[in-house]
């Protein structure tokens, strides 16, 4: 193990891609297969998805104790659900480089590493979105079998799990053979090796096990896939190390809060408030979209009201004789991807696409085609109309500029 006392994993993703589930399961990982004392929780904000969830995982040899509870700031492995997520560095809290990444992304090695010059370690990547749409597996089981992978060769996993009692006779039987005859390198080597095989497909074997007993009670018609999608997670996943001159991250991002406490309008009011104009949800779909069929919409609304997001937008015209709000189409900067509006449309004029065969989308609508001053997208939302720091000098401006 470390020079510290914990071997540290964290996982950073968006809601809904099952970042937790996976958290606990390595958690639990290391406690009943490994023969480690562990500890796993996470930290989110609103169940929805879309929103951050970050994962902390930490082990620790049977004999001692977890005594901290605090999240992990230096983790060794440092999971990364979402590409996107890189675009954050560095973190606020995370204070050193991690030694492995294991990274959700469409991109090959050598791309990764011109987006991400920063990039340092032993880096490992994959299509868990293309996987998991080949498989019908969820992300969270593809992540595991990759973190899985990057996780074979650790010392606490070598060293402490999978019948160490065994490893130990074995290496004693060894020890007197090499007394008793003169083994050549060459020999030692190759029983390293199958040695390394056999821990390998055991530990494998630990993961297996505990997805039966996981996803298996509770949903038994999923096992198939989801061990599916574990086992493609740990074979498509690729590698590739590269050094940097960073290791620790010594300036921190700092946020730049738009209104605090030597700024805030008297009486503490907020303009600002559930403004979620620049957000790019896109991000957090997982490989489906909602596609709309205009033709037959009945305009309803129902799709408005189950929406989280807003991305439906409306503008009055005419139907069937009759004037009212009118069904225009989605924005996709704000869809997440959660199709509640597929399951709500009563006359199927929404229906769930493959993402990848639709990538750009000629139902797309974006919000500035439906303002007054044609104002790009992301000056529109839900603040669109204050004009003052008081309710007193606001003025209402057509177009939403402020």
């Amino acid at each position: 193990m470390k020079d510290r006392a914990y071997f540290e994993i964290r996982l950073e993703s968006l809601g809904g891609l099952g970042a937790n589930l996976c958290g606990k399961m390595l958690g639990e990982l290391g406690v009943k297969y490994l023969g480690l004392n562990g500890a796993a929780f996470s930290s989110y904000g609103s169940e929805k998805r879309g929103s951050p969830v970050s994962s902390f995982i930490r082990w620790c040899e049977g004999d001692k104790e977890i005594l901290i509870n605090s999240p992990v700031r230096e983790p060794d492995i440092l999971g990364i659900f979402q590409e996107n997520i890189l675009l954050k560095y560095p973190w606020p809290d995370i204070l050193e480089m991690p030694r492995k990444i294991v990274v959700n992304t469409r991109k090959d090695g050598d791309a990764l590493a011109e987006s991400y010059p920063w990039l340092s370690g032993h880096i490992y990547y994959l299509d868990g979105i293309a996987i998991a749409m080949q498989t019908k597996s969820r992300m969270n089981m593809i992540m595991l079998g990759a973190m899985m992978k990057a996780l074979e060769d650790e010392d606490i996993i070598s060293g402490q799990s999978l019948g160490s009692g065994q490893n130990q006779e074995s290496g004693t039987n060894q020890e007197s053979g090499t007394n008793q005859e003169s083994g050549t390198n060459q020999e030692s080597g190759m029983s390293r090796g199958s040695e390394q095989n056999r821990m390998v497909r055991d530990f494998l074997a630990c993961g297996r096990q505990l997805i039966e007993e996981t996803v298996g009670k509770k949903y038994p018609d999923l096992l198939e896939i989801n061990l599916n999608g574990f086992m493609a997670g740990h074979a498509m996943v690729q590698h590739f190390h590269r050094k940097t001159e960073e290791k620790r991250i010594s300036e921190p991002r700092q946020e730049k809060l738009v209104w605090g406490y030597e700024n805030a309008p008297i009486g503490g009011v907020n303009p600002l408030a559930g403004n979620m104009a620049s957000n790019d949800l896109s991000a957090s779909r997982s490989g489906y979209l909602p596609l709309f069929d205009a033709s037959k919409c009945i305009h309803c609304g129902l799709c408005d009201s189950t929406c989280p997001d807003m991305v439906f937008q409306f503008k009055r015209g005419i139907y069937k004789g009759k004037e009212q709000m009118m069904n225009q189409g989605l924005d996709y900067h704000y869809c997440k991807g959660c199709l509640r509006c597929v399951a709500v449309c009563p006359v199927n004029a929404l229906v769930a696409g493959v993402e990848a065969e639709h990538p750009a989308p000629q139902w797309f609508v974006p919000d500035k085609d439906l303002t007054a001053s044609n104002i790009h997208w992301t000056q529109k939302a839900s603040d669109g109309w204050i004009t003052g720091e008081s309710y007193m000098s606001e003025r209402r401006n057509d177009g939403g500029v402020r």
